[in-house]
Formats: structure tokens, sequence, C-alpha cells
């Protein structure tokens, strides 16, 4: 039995790896931030001698980017040296760790789909915080494996999925950026990802590095929000009849954003042979477990 350890826990990516490693038979130990100081190396070291896992797989993050610009301090304690931290009690113990990125270390100028190799050039504070992460990962810890992911969704947290519907049940136009791209990724595709790199590094695939990962098809946040408003247009309490086309800087944030952060996910297939699932297929999924639970 592989046993792992998940860092963020209760997070949308933590909560769905936990569950689906249970069922596939994984021995799952989890914690969050608020059980785990990222910050203290020996908790983290304590933590990891206790449980010996074979992997930890760190989905713990400062993620609201937004807040990130006014609490730099913050989003680098945990997506910096929470990563420095894991990584070299990973490296003490010979434990393999996995983290989750992000595709906000790109600038999103260019027009082509992002790969591996490609310069990164973070634009706010969290896309830098993660960035710096990735980092202490490489020169702390050799078996390592960092994912890069973006526009995650799920059922639970907060993301744009779940903002939008909070909307669509109050306004009938519902207001979206139209020139920002990228793809929305469900965030139990990304656990099956995770698990399924796992499994294939424990039959002795050693090929560390970086990699991306997303849901398949490009798309604006405008046309995001018109799928979520199409499957959810006959429940009751829809009160939105469209979306509305919003430039970026009509729509003022306090951290910018980059405008095209698709990736190119050829290497994940190529090295692990995982394809892209449409994520359209996912969105379903979550509106329809968040019907179920009304």
């Amino acid at each position: 039995m592989i046993k792992i350890l998940v860092t963020g826990g209760r997070g949308q990516v933590g909560a769905a790896l936990c569950q689906r490693a249970e069922k596939m038979g994984f021995a799952v130990v989890w914690y969050d931030i608020d059980d785990l100081d990222l910050a203290d190396l020996d908790q983290i070291n304590k933590i990891v001698m206790e449980h010996r896992p074979k992997y930890v797989i760190n989905c713990a993050s400062y993620s609201v980017v937004d807040l990130a610009e006014s609490n730099p301090e913050d989003a680098y304690r945990i997506n910096c040296d929470g990563a420095a931290n894991l990584a070299t009690a990973c490296s003490n113990f010979g434990v393999t760790l996995m983290h989750l990125s992000t595709d906000y270390v790109f600038d999103g100028e260019g027009k082509l789909p992002i790969n591996e190799m490609m310069p990164v050039n973070p634009i706010n504070i969290f896309g830098h915080s993660k960035l710096a992460g990735e980092e202490q990962i490489r020169k702390h810890c050799e078996q390592h494996i960092i994912l890069r992911v973006g526009w995650i969704f799920s059922s639970r947290g907060n993301n744009y999925v779940l903002r939008s519907l909070r909307q669509m049940r109050e306004e009938k136009e519902v207001k979206a950026v139209d020139d920002q791209i990228g793809c929305p990724t469900d965030a139990y595709d990304v656990a099956r990802v995770l698990l399924a790199m796992v499994q294939q590094i424990d039959c002795g695939i050693e090929v560390w590095g970086t990699y991306h990962y997303s849901g398949a098809e490009a798309v604006t946040w405008k046309g995001f929000a018109e799928a979520i408003l199409a499957a959810v247009k006959q429940q009751p309490d829809i009160v939105a009849e469209k979306i509305v086309a919003v430039a970026s800087d009509d729509w003022p944030t306090r951290a910018p954003r980059p405008t095209n952060t698709v990736m190119d996910c050829y290497k994940i297939l190529a090295t692990f042979g995982i394809r892209q699932r449409p994520w359209r297929a996912g969105l379903v999924k979550v509106i329809n477990s968040l019907t179920e639970l009304d």
C-alpha cells in the first residue's frame, strides 16, 4: 500500500485528492494550513518522520490573488517558505515531493500555448510567490514533481464557478472578462493526474521536473461563464439571462492578471501518457453535485 501525506487537505485539490486516494486504496494522511505551520521546519520534519510517507503531495497554497497583493508576507510564507521546508524535509527522509504550482508564473504576453521550457515572468505577488516556491523545491529536493495548473474549480472553496453561480442567482446580466484566456481545470481531474503520476513513479519511473496540466479547451472568462449559465439555466433560482463581455481595463482588480495562460500539456502526455480531459464534463459533474447538496 502506497502511503501519501497531503498538505492543504481541506482545499479544492487537496480534498479531492484525499477522497480519490482513499477510494483507490492509498494510505492517506492529511493536514491543512490550520493543522500544520508550513513555515516551521521542525514541525514538518517531525510529521514526516512520524508518518514516513513515500510521497508528500503539497496542495497548500495562498491562492487568493488579489489578497496576496496586500499580504505579500503571508503569500510568501506559505507559497515559498512552506515549499522550501517541505522540500528540505522530503530530502532529509528520502521522500518524493509533488507540488502544485500555477499558470500565473507566466506573464501571458505570448500567443502560443506555454510549454515548460518557456521563460517565466509573473506579474503579480501570487505568481512571484509561487515561482519562488518552485525555485526552492528545485534547490532542496532532487526527487520532485512540480505540476502547474490553472483556473481550478470544484464544488468547494473560492473559485470562479461558485462566484458566478452566486451572481447568476442575483443578477439578470452577469459581467465577465472577455480578453483573458486560459483553460479551466476540475480539481478532481488534478487529483486523478497526481495519483496517476504517483503510481507510475512507484513503478520505478524517475522523471523528476516540471509539468503542465489543464482541462482541454481554451476559453475566456466570459466563455467559461456562458458554459456555467448553460449548465444551470433551468434551475428555478437562476435569474441570469445573459453574460456581458467586459474588458480587463474596465474590470479593475488589485492584482494584474496575465492575458493568455493556455498551457501546452504535451510533456505530461509524452512522459506519463496522461491526456487532458474536457473541463466541460467536469463542470457538469460539479453543477450536479451542488444541486444534490441543495
